[in-house]
């Protein structure tokens, strides 16, 4: 779809560029302004598509819990384990 908005803008300033209406010429300068904008988003979501990770490598939440709990249980057994700090006299 995005080399159909990127042949769309070409087709469109090649007809703004042999025309000599101005109302034809303003209409294809709109739709070339608007394919390549459509052309540039297009191309953006097919590469943040291309780097994204598939849905099958998301974590469910009952995993994300168990993983949450787990790293509160070491917190907590760290922060006992930890020596106390002994009170200096001034």
């Amino acid at each position: 779809m995005r080399w159909l908005w990127v042949a769309l803008a070409v087709l469109a300033m090649t007809v703004s560029f042999l025309t000599s209406s101005p109302g034809v010429l303003a209409v294809m300068l709109a739709i070339a302004g608007i394919s390549l904008f459509c052309a540039v988003f297009a191309f953006a979501a097919r590469r943040i598509e291309q780097n994204a990770r598939p849905d099958t490598a998301l974590l469910t939440p009952e995993v994300l819990a168990h993983i949450r709990e787990k790293a509160k249980r070491e917190r907590a057994a760290a922060t006992a384990a930890a020596p106390k700090a002994i009170p200096r006299d001034s």
